[in-house]
């Protein structure tokens, strides 16, 4: 019984299992460039993005706001864009200065 649950696991699963014992035998330097690559582009989105997302960000803490003058202040929005916000600041720093000002400012 617990020999055809086994079997059945393992067939069910063959192409998870081919994946993750493939990565053992495929893994070289060249992972680590790729890394890197995947590291630079990672960066370069983050900096595209945070030109779209903080100009939102800014309309949408606006609206949350308008909606609390109107009686419907709605704390899990405000807080889930702040907290968007902090993240694509934080991970596209370099240093703390990043994370405040924009790109050119003083």
């Amino acid at each position: 019984m617990l020999c055809n649950s086994i079997k059945r696991f393992l067939y069910e699963n063959r192409y998870a299992i081919i994946l993750f014992v493939s990565l053992f035998f495929f893994i070289t330097d060249a992972s680590a460039e790729t890394f890197g690559a995947l590291s630079t582009a990672g960066t370069a989105i983050f900096q595209g993005l945070r030109k779209i997302i903080y100009p939102a960000a800014t309309i949408g803490i606006a609206c949350v706001c308008i909606g609390g003058m109107f009686g419907s202040f709605n704390w899990k929005w405000l807080v889930a864009i702040l907290l968007g916000v902090f993240i694509i600041a934080t991970a596209n720093s370099g240093n703390g200065v990043d994370a405040i000002a924009m790109d050119g400012s003083n």
